[in-house]
């Protein structure tokens, strides 16, 4: 349902919340959340130049809003889930008022007046979505760490693996919390992150068991790390294609170049060329897998892996309808383990734990049925 915002006072606090002002913050949160305009009552008028940024795309008016229009109202000092304004929105056509929020924290949304079915109180709106948080003022310090906190806990993903879950994020979330305060740019940290990729790979071919350790430990740095440039960008509003390819391709030259150094390692260590099958294996499979994927992303216009339909089935290939209930149990126990986020902590453990061919051997199995899984669903797509 098209709507607009109307923003309505000044700010208190003259600071930044997640590298934007809090004005700022609320017009870009608002056009995320749906909204074809911004207006600002007259209280607020003073914010429009404060609204100039190239981020934020839909019309700044300091005009009432039009009498057709879903209007949500919200004052300059609230801080607002994205996907709250959307909710406010949709949830007044039953021509009823909708509110969110308490206090001098309260967000409102009021049918068109051709649509208004009630002139009674707002009712209170039930809002939820993944790691959303409520409407929230910032009139302080100590509000806008607060405010900042949600914002940076918002950035979790819902697909995220068990080791992004319970280990990588709580590390990724506080370093973006300084790099905000540095002003880095996301697509800075994805080609740090590509640095230490390829320096794991540089340290893994040395061919020692420690240099195994520390190139694991590089990789497992990079992976942990992998999560700041994204949030980053949902943070200060910095999404864009180019990041997203930046990303998928350092991810997967990272994992290419390690295990590349590492068999060349184990070559150097042992003096066997099976070592040097494995690892054109892992390449050659991988390689593949990765570049029928691309031609895909391509294709529809993004530079998100997770955009590849594989996902759907798991990265196996086959989604959980089409498996007998023994495969599908099997597949779903075994899946957390080949997600990258935990197959690369499980990687640092084998080498630390000297099994650095074991490892070698099982990223060779895995990437042979990745590059199965995608032949299959290139065949499926195809019909």
């Amino acid at each position: 349902m098209p709507f607009v915002v109307l923003i309505t006072g000044e700010p208190v606090f003259r600071g930044r919340v997640g590298g934007l002002t809090v004005p700022l913050r609320l017009a870009i949160s608002a056009q995320q959340g749906g909204a074809s305009a911004i207006h600002l009552a007259p209280s607020a008028e003073g914010l429009a130049p404060g609204l100039v940024d190239p981020r934020l795309t839909i019309a700044v008016r300091a005009e009432p809003p039009p009498a057709d229009a879903v209007v949500v109202e919200v004052a300059a000092h609230v801080v607002v889930h994205e996907a709250a304004f959307g909710a406010l929105a949709e949830a007044v056509s039953d021509g009823r008022a909708r509110s969110l929020g308490m206090g001098d924290a309260r967000v409102e949304a009021r049918p068109s007046t051709t649509d208004r079915a009630s002139l009674g109180p707002a009712v209170p709106l039930v809002f939820a979505a993944p790691f959303a948080f409520p409407p929230m003022r910032v009139a302080s310090l100590r509000e806008a760490i607060r405010a900042n906190t949600a914002l940076l806990r918002a950035c979790r993903k819902a697909r995220d693996g068990w080791t992004s879950t319970y280990l990588n994020r709580h590390i990724s979330l506080n370093v973006t919390r300084v790099l905000l305060h540095l002003g880095v740019h996301p697509n800075h940290v994805t080609v740090g992150n590509l640095l230490l990729g390829l320096a794991s790979g540089v340290v893994a071919a040395r061919g020692d068991a420690h240099g195994f350790v520390y190139a694991a430990a590089l990789l497992q740095a990079q992976s942990t790390l992998d999560g700041c440039d994204g949030e980053l960008a949902r943070m200060t509003f910095r999404q864009s294609k180019l990041g997203e390819w930046l990303d998928t391709i350092g991810d997967d030259l990272s994992n290419f170049v390690f295990f590349a150094g590492a068999s060349f390692g184990m070559h150097r260590l042992t003096e066997n060329r099976l070592w040097l099958a494995l690892g054109a294996v892992i390449v050659g499979c991988g390689g593949l897998a990765s570049a029928i994927e691309y031609r895909y992303l391509v294709r529809i216009g993004s530079g998100d892996l997770l955009a590849y339909p594989i996902a759907e089935g798991g990265r196996w290939g086959e989604s959980s309808a089409q498996r007998t209930p023994l495969v599908g149990r099997i597949a779903s126990a075994v899946q957390p383990l080949f997600k990258r986020d935990t197959f690369i902590l499980l990687t640092f453990i084998a080498a630390a734990a000297g099994m650095t061919g074991g490892i070698l051997v099982t990223a060779a199995l895995g990437s042979i049925a990745v590059l199965i899984a995608v032949l299959r669903t290139e065949k499926r797509l195809a019909t």
